[in-house]
């Protein structure tokens, strides 16, 4: 913690938040923008549970219209809307094709009623309507698909959005600006509540030093670690989360168009083009292990692959293409008869002696804007606080315009023109920061290297890796790489410059050489992590 950081752990905050994902960041950005004094802890860095171990999709969830929760889909489609309005440059909308088999558990008219319902339900008249194919056409839509056996399909559109990360960072930055403070890698080890107060101890993890703060009322937004906030507190000991494993393989690109597929056992995922790769996912298995330590599996892995090739038989999907993998634990605050039955609904609960300790739980990534305001209205209500929600219309924080298409026509030559760099770097840097491109290509002005392309795999250049530092709250390598840059998505994943990454990082952080050395080995292990599980050879 910095001089200034350990300065205003001495003040009585409204609001402390546990919790820097999604969730956490957008409770952050609610109270702040509402004029409560707030303070956020996370205990790795913003995004790095949850949050970046999604499908990456904004999605309504047409799945859940089986689950007959129509108040869920309502509410995602919603927020989707409000999503893509807010940040244009990270929500895209995306074709998605299902392809129907005639033994598929869920049949051709079945997917038929459930599109047209969800397509009356959007709210974005921009968005194409559904549509339906037979054989032949669906061939013509994805020639890759296994003939054998197909009825035809069902074309709707969800959003698709790439870097989830940046979502939580436009939120941290947001929250920052209306005055919010913001801590990462500060664990809470301890949390007493009293009848005027929140007293949370906690732990930098970088350091090992220790602080105390204060506030009227504490959220746990801490997502799969829910419960263990909790028990840091004297609160009910019975468990809220619910937690379910979801894995994602990501290989060389397979399709150019978007496919959820039926499996044999009648779960659902995707196979979804991201950039120059494919993401296939998800699973949705009941998880019992250390959270956190949450990696693919064999039968995760065999799981995906088997049902993936029944699909897409000629494209020699194996263990061996699998360039990497990762995944996450879904905190859902309710218990079904079956993990992907469980609903994604959240619950906001006050608990504690004297009720001053506020708990969000389940949700989903798209409605996280929801969750938050429904949490801090009951922040507010324990506050005796009248604030009114804005984050239904405020900007985030790199807002762009209204018009994501005519802002690209406009303003890419300028910025080209002005900083003298090429139109595809700009666009390539509007599509991760918004309006903040320009702030990114200032810091080219530090030294010439700095607009140097980072690796043939991405258009990232070395700026971003100073902007990130001081800008963006960075502290790890993996900070930096895999939740502020493209580059930590692409098949090297950026290994191989992490190095003189560490160099400019080490700039900005004052790392000795033992210090960059060091970040560099940790940075190897987390990527190492997210491969062992590839080890072995493929189960066909």
């Amino acid at each position: 913690m910095t001089e200034r950081e350990t300065i205003i752990k001495d003040s009585i905050y409204d609001l402390i938040v546990i919790g820097g994902g999604i969730t956490g960041a957008g409770v952050a950005r609610d109270a702040a923008l509402r004029g409560l004094s707030c303070l956020l802890l996370e205990k790795g860095d913003f995004a790095s549970g949850a949050s970046s171990k999604s499908t990456r999709l904004i999605h309504g969830g047409l799945r859940y219209l089986a689950n007959f929760e129509l108040d869920l889909v309502a509410e995602s489609l919603r927020e989707r809307a409000v999503l893509r309005r807010q940040a244009p440059y990270l929500v895209r909308p995306m074709p998605i094709l299902i392809p129907i088999y005639r033994d598929d558990p869920h049949g051709k008219a079945a997917i038929t009623i459930g599109v047209r319902f969800y397509d009356l339900l959007t709210r974005e008249k921009d968005i194409p309507h559904y549509s339906t194919a037979n054989k032949d056409k669906t061939l013509a839509l994805e020639p890759r698909l296994n003939p054998e056996g197909l009825a035809g399909s069902a074309l709707f559109y969800d959003h698709q959005i790439r870097m989830p990360e940046r979502l939580v960072i436009e939120n941290v930055i947001s929250a920052r600006e209306a005055g919010a403070k913001l801590l990462t890698h500060v664990k809470a080890v301890k949390i007493e509540e009293t009848a005027g107060d929140v007293v949370v101890t906690a732990k930098e993890t970088l350091s090992n030093r220790t602080a105390t703060f204060r506030a009227k009322v504490l959220v746990n937004a801490a997502g799969p670690w829910i419960d263990t906030v909790r028990e840091a507190g004297d609160v009910d000991p019975h468990k809220i989360i619910y937690p379910t494993k979801g894995v994602h393989l990501v290989l060389p690109k397979l399709t150019e168009q978007a496919l959820f597929v039926t499996s044999r056992d009648g779960r659902m995922f995707f196979i979804i083009p991201l950039g120059a790769y494919s993401l296939i996912g998800t699973t949705d298995t009941k998880y019992d292990g250390d959270l956190d330590e949450v990696h693919a599996d064999r039968n995760d892995i065999d799981y995906l692959l088997s049902e993936s090739r029944r699909v897409l038989p000629g494209m020699q999907i194996s263990r061996e293409a699998i360039l990497y993998t990762y995944a996450g634990i879904r905190p859902l605050a309710f218990s079904g008869p079956g993990e992907s039955k469980i609903s994604r609904k959240h619950r906001v609960i006050q608990e504690g002696r004297f009720g001053r300790i506020i708990t969000i739980g389940g949700g989903k990534l798209t409605t996280y804007r929801n969750m938050a305001k429904d949490t801090v209205d009951a922040a507010c209500r324990k506050l005796g606080v009248k604030a009114r929600c804005m984050t239904d219309w405020k900007p985030l924080a790199g807002w762009l315009s209204a018009d994501y298409e005519h802002y690209v026509r406009e303003e890419v030559p300028v910025i080209s023109a002005l900083f003298k760099v090429s139109p595809e770097l700009v666009l390539h840097l509007i599509n991760v920061y918004g309006s903040r491109a320009e702030h990114v290509l200032e810091f080219m002005d530090i030294s010439p290297a700095y607009g140097e392309t980072i690796s043939p795999d991405s258009r990232d250049i070395y700026a971003q890796v100073a902007y990130s530092v001081a800008e963006e709250g960075a502290k790890t390598l993996a900070d930096i790489i895999l939740r502020r840059m493209p580059l930590g998505m692409t098949a090297s994943r950026g290994i191989a410059h992490a190095e003189r990454i560490a160099e400019i990082a080490g700039r900005e952080l004052r790392w000795t050489d033992d210090e960059k050395k060091h970040h560099v080995e940790e940075f190897r292990k987390v990527l190492e992590k997210d491969v062992e599980c590839l080890k072995g050879g493929d189960n066909k």
